[in-house]
Order: structure tokens, then C-alpha cells, then sequence
């Protein structure tokens, strides 16, 4: 057994495919294969089930993906605190980012993360909060992106692991989406209880635990008509009049022809929060660092300048040097 093919059985199981295995890990498919059946082979039981849409992990494999995780955290981890000792940061840093944090969050921490440390490569993985979470606690990501309600920011909308820790980053407000010319546009505030009234399209991509709440607060219930995942594919939908909706504000492109936004009545907002292991790597600590240092404190991030929302932002709750959060 080898720690390449430990590597391997984790791209395989997170990408569900070889042939995208074999791409992340800059090799050959047929090379991707062979160290899978060697490892089966050396086990003496099946990890994979292959089939036509796939590739996925049986329940030994599973076990076996999960303590592969950690063994290669480990691994990494000593690579690290030896070049740290050294006086030679390297490595590399895999970071699972929720979809709306990689949008506007994300990207200047990943720069300035960069320039700072050239010899640390980045690898960003994009996942719901419970995907990013599970890359978390298997060792498949050193640090991640999750989102919580801010009036309780412990409460992630996927439970935290046991010893995870976070920090709060933005502040980031839920805000009703609806086609242009639309009558509820005319307002300055919207009722979830009047969106109800509409076909709505839900969001799958990580929101629909907090715009479940949300309705459920305001003694509605949502006619959902159509369910996706991609915020993109929202807009579109609403832009052609299908439905309206209800989006993170920081996952709003700059320009949204064809929808109108506007803040919900009551407003409503989340948390995005950065999760670490209990005992992680020098790197994602340094990142870590790095992204509470540009988003100091959780501030609220501005509306897109070409894109502006209606109503005013409410204020920043996280007090500034906010101390990391664990899970319990």
C-alpha cells in the first residue's frame, strides 16, 4: 500500500470518475485503474463499484477513504513541520469553498494567499456545506467555507464535526430575487409570506436549510415549482419569469440582466464562517490568518457596484478579533 494510491482512492471517491481522478492528479487513467485494482487486490475486497455513470465507493471502501484521509493529513502535516523547521514553508493546501463564498469572498484571500506563500499549491474544491464539511472531517480538505444563520453563528445549515473550529469571515444578507417589472419589485422590502404567493425556484446548492427556516418563520409555506443548485441557472430561470427566489447577496454576479433584488421583511442574513480541524496544518492556519486578517472581524461585504440592491445593509454583528468558534 502506498500513499499514492491512498491519494488516488480519495480523487476517485470525491470526483466520482477516473478520467477526472486521473486530471486532478496530473496522471493517466489507465494509471488511475491499475493502483486501484492493486489496492483491491492487496486488501482482498472491493473499494469501487464501477459502472457506466461512474465510479462510487462501497462501504469498505468508504472506511477505507475516510482513514486514508487522515493518514495523509498526518502525512502532510509532518512534510510541514519539518519545512517549518527548516525555515522552508511548503506543501499545499486544499480548501473546500461553498459556491456564493467563491464568488466575491474567496478569490482576493486566494491571491494574497498566494503571492505570500508561492511555495504552498492551492487547490480549491467547490461543494455544498455538507460536502465541504465531509471533505473536512475525511482529511479531503484542510480548511473550508460554511454558512450559518447570524443570529446563531455556531449553527452551520449542515452539523459541525466534533473538534472542528471556526472563525466568522462576512456577514452576507438572503435577498429576494424576482424578474424585472415584477410587482413586488416597486418595494423596498419584501415578506417572505408574499413571496409564498409565487412560483418559487429553491435553491439546492447549500441555502435551502436556512430559506426553509426562514419561511417557516414567517408561517408560510413556499410553492417550490422548480429545485437548482446553480445560483447562475436561478437568475436565468427568474429573468425569464418562471419564479422568484431567495439568494445570498455575495453570490450575486454584477450583472443580473432581467432580475431585480431586493432585501427581505424582516431582513435576514448569514454568517460565513472558516472551519479548521482540531489539529491542522501549518498551512491552513497561515490561510486561516490571512482570510479573518481581510475580513476582519466577519464585516459585511457591499453590494456589487455595477449591481446595486435596494435597501440599506444591515449592521456588522462579529466584534473584530473574534476568537475561533469550536464545534460541539
Amino acid at each position: 500500500m502506498t500513499f499514492t494510491q491512498l491519494r488516488i482512492l480519495q480523487a476517485v471517491a470525491r470526483t466520482g470518475n477516473m478520467t477526472r481522478a486521473a486530471e486532478e492528479l496530473a496522471t493517466t487513467q489507465s494509471a488511475v485503474s491499475h493502483a486501484l485494482r492493486a489496492l483491491e487486490s492487496e486488501l482482498g475486497i472491493a473499494l469501487l463499484v464501477r459502472g457506466n455513470q461512474g465510479v462510487s465507493l462501497t462501504a469498505a471502501g468508504r472506511a477505507v477513504c475516510r482513514r486514508a484521509g487522515l493518514i495523509l493529513t498526518q502525512v502532510e502535516a509532518l512534510e510541514q513541520e519539518v519545512a517549518a523547521a527548516r525555515e522552508h514553508e511548503r506543501g499545499s493546501l486544499r480548501v473546500g469553498v461553498i459556491p456564493s463564498a467563491n464568488v466575491r469572498l474567496l478569490p482576493p484571500i486566494l491571491r494574497r494567499f498566494e503571492d505570500a506563500h508561492p511555495q504552498v499549491r492551492l487547490t480549491v474544491m467547490e461543494g455544498s456545506d455538507g460536502e465541504v464539511l465531509e471533505w473536512l472531517e475525511t482529511g479531503a480538505a484542510d480548511v473550508a467555507t460554511v454558512s450559518a444563520g447570524a443570529a446563531d453563528a455556531r449553527t452551520t445549515t449542515a452539523a459541525l464535526p466534533a473538534g472542528v473550529m471556526t472563525r466568522p469571515l462576512a456577514t452576507d444578507r438572503m435577498l429576494a430575487v424576482l424578474p424585472s417589472g415584477h410587482e413586488l419589485g416597486v418595494r423596498d422590502s419584501v415578506p417572505v409570506a408574499e413571496l409564498a404567493r409565487q412560483p418559487f425556484i429553491m435553491s439546492t446548492g447549500g441555502c435551502e436549510p436556512l430559506i426553509t427556516a426562514l419561511a417557516r418563520a414567517a408561517g408560510a409555506s413556499l410553492k417550490c415549482h422548480y429545485r437548482v443548485r446553480d445560483t447562475n441557472s436561478i437568475l436565468a430561470m427568474v429573468a425569464e419569469g418562471l419564479g422568484v427566489s431567495i439568494v445570498p447577496e455575495l453570490s450575486l454576479p454584477a450583472h443580473r440582466p432581467g432580475v431585480h433584488a431586493i432585501p427581505l421583511d424582516p431582513a435576514a442574513e448569514r454568517t460565513i464562517l472558516l472551519a479548521l480541524p482540531a489539529d491542522p496544518l501549518p498551512t491552513a492556519t497561515a490561510f486561516a490568518e490571512w482570510a479573518t486578517t481581510l475580513t476582519p472581524g466577519g464585516r459585511m461585504f457591499p453590494p456589487c457596484r455595477d449591481a446595486p440592491v435596494t435597501g440599506t445593509p444591515p449592521s456588522t454583528r462579529c466584534p473584530a478579533g473574534a476568537p475561533p468558534t469550536p464545534a460541539r
